[in-house]
């Protein structure tokens, strides 16, 4: 994070040497691939400069927002305040009578050190508050022991506030009685073994899509709780379940619409099969994911990149599990994720999605790109959209596919994929629009209900 005026500087110097770096790379007359992979790594540095500059800039322009969630993120939003006040850190310091020193070691280690009543004085120099609440348990152990459960379950702790101990809980009074509960509700056991810090992850999800560096017990944790997400949803839905067709005929059915609206269409699909789609808004873990219930598939999503057409490809994967489940789960504890997404389920499902959403000229579509560009990265945005366009196919999930296959290569071209994704849209509300169309809560119990709702909260 940029925090001062000699930060900045020294961050435009950087980004405007990285672009020349990139310009020579490009012209560089050296092996293709090697181009490709100097340019994917220059343009991902640009890129986390360029977001840089921005927050910094919004701050300036008083165009941010301040928020503290957790305590956790005081110390980096006092220094976010403090540039959007418009004062300098040798201003601070002369509020606070500290030296200017004092102000830059504060920020450059989160105010590691800084007592309350530095930090209240801060706060007070720059004219912020920050309310909280502090919890009063009849016993003093229960909040730690169920935390300290679902974190030794492989839970993260922002997973933990936001949906065990939510605000909607059943009795305010005693919140950590109400997260046991919902852990207990979850992980199909009693209170007691809850507070005893007995939960083992055993989901039973078909197959999952995840990041080649996923942490596998957190995946094991989350997917314990997204799966009585899914088994809930599947109880509040009473519509026949009737499998999808094949990859062609699901092209031939939705036709115009894959190209204007692919994550709509596909979702208007599944539903109408009787296959729910259960979006959640938490970061991390995977991607997506299919249980099969008694033969009864449901899918959950889950991406921080939100454009309908990143998760149109995430649905038409999961599809593809629904038509041909597994024996259990994809995930094995002896497997690293690098390898499991190399399952052959996985491959199969992604050339599923890729036959659904592109039809038969994926690969095709993605030569003519790359020989346009002339095999350079840097001309590769300028010239697909003219290519979707032609090949009559949506712009963001050919920019996708051709990210996809670029890995390959060892260039991450996916923050350029994502800035050609065209619509502004937010596939997860969109899904939860749907999913709340298409349930009935009021045949849940007041637990179940909870949870769910809670579960679907951004």
């Amino acid at each position: 994070m940029i925090q001062n005026e000699r930060q900045y500087r020294v961050t435009q110097s950087a980004r405007e040497r990285l672009a020349r770096e990139a310009e020579q790379a490009s012209v560089s007359g050296a092996e293709p691939w090697i181009i490709a992979a100097t340019l994917g790594s220059l343009q991902a540095q640009i890129q986390d400069l360029d977001e840089e500059i921005a927050e910094y800039d919004a701050l300036r322009r008083h165009e941010a927002s301040l928020s503290v969630r957790d305590l956790s993120e005081l110390p980096r939003e006092l220094v976010r305040a403090r540039i959007a006040s418009d004062l300098s850190q040798r201003e601070l310091a002369a509020r606070l009578g500290l030296k200017e020193q004092q102000i830059q070691r504060y920020e450059a280690t989160g105010y590691a050190g800084a007592s309350i009543g530095r930090l209240e004085e801060v706060m007070a120099a720059l004219g912020v508050s920050f309310g909280g609440e502090l919890e009063l348990k009849g016993d003093a152990g229960g909040a730690a022991a169920v935390r300290g459960a679902l974190v030794h379950a492989g839970f993260a702790t922002s997973t933990i506030k936001r949906r065990f101990f939510a605000s909607g809980t059943l009795n305010a009074s005693t919140p950590w009685m109400d997260a046991a509960s919902r852990a207990a509700r979850v992980f199909k056991t009693n209170i007691d073994s809850v507070l005893a810090g007995d939960l083992v992850p055993a989901a039973g999800a078909v197959a999952y899509r995840a990041r080649a560096t996923a942490n596998p017990d957190a995946i094991s944790a989350y997917s314990v709780y997204a799966e009585y997400l899914a088994e809930i949803a599947l109880r509040s839905f009473d519509r026949p379940y009737v499998p999808l067709p094949d990859a062609d005929v699901i092209r031939e059915q939705l036709g115009d619409r894959l190209q204007t609206d692919p994550f709509g269409a596909l979702l208007d699909l599944c539903w109408e099969h009787g296959i729910p789609v259960i979006p959640i808004s938490d970061g991390g873990t995977f991607y997506g994911a299919c249980w099969d219930f008694d033969g009864r598939p449901v899918i959950v999503l889950k991406n921080s990149v939100k454009t309908p057409e990143r998760w149109a490809f995430l649905l038409a994967h999961e599809m593809a599990h629904s038509r041909n489940p597994s024996d259990g789960s994809v995930l094995e504890g002896d497997r690293d994720m690098q390898s499991w997404k190399q399952h052959p389920d996985e491959v199969a499902a992604d050339a599923f999605a890729s036959r659904v959403l592109l039809g038969g000229d994926a690969e095709a579509l993605t030569k003519v790109v790359i020989d346009r560009a002339g095999h350079l990265v840097g001309r590769l945005k300028a010239e697909l959209p003219d290519v979707a366009e032609v090949g009559g196919v949506s712009v963001g999930l050919l920019a996708d596919y051709v990210a996809h296959r670029l890995v390959a290569l060892d260039v991450n071209w996916w923050p350029t994929a994502n800035r050609l994704h065209s619509s502004d849209l937010d596939a997860w509300r969109i899904a939860r629009s749907k999913l709340f169309e298409n349930v009935d809560l009021s045949t849940l119990d007041a637990l179940d209900r909870d949870i769910f709702i809670d579960g679907m909260a951004p």
